[in-house]
């Protein structure tokens, strides 16, 4: 036989290694681990997406319902300066708690997202 032909196990196809038992199982292990970490990067990501989704809906629902309370609260001092000034307070009241309740709603999301519970 010539030196320079390299002889192929028979059970090898050309271009295709043939590998022990051994070698398989960890190279489908392997193969195996990077699908399933796939899986958790692209599931991850819908999460993600999910949770910027709901923040945004939640941040439209708070403006809207300021907005609401803001007119409301002019028709009810129907251009009283002081009665203006006693609903702009519980408007402010309630701006702060909707964004106190958005800020809560983001630090548990980002939480979930480190594994802080």
């Amino acid at each position: 036989m010539p030196a320079n032909i390299v002889s192929q196990p028979r059970n090898q196809t050309v271009g295709r290694p043939s590998f022990d038992r051994r070698t398989a199982r960890s190279l489908y292990a392997v193969h195996s681990d990077a699908i399933v970490r796939m899986a958790r990067v692209q599931g991850e990501g819908l999460v993600q997406t999910e949770k910027i989704k709901e923040i945004d809906h939640l941040t439209r629902e708070a403006m809207t319902g300021h907005a609401m309370l803001r007119r409301w609260g002019d028709t009810l001092a129907s251009g009283d300066p002081f009665l203006a000034d006693e609903m702009r307070f519980f408007t402010d009241v309630a701006k702060m708690g909707k964004g106190e309740v958005i800020a809560d709603t983001i630090d548990t999301y980002c939480r979930e997202s480190r594994g802080v519970r």
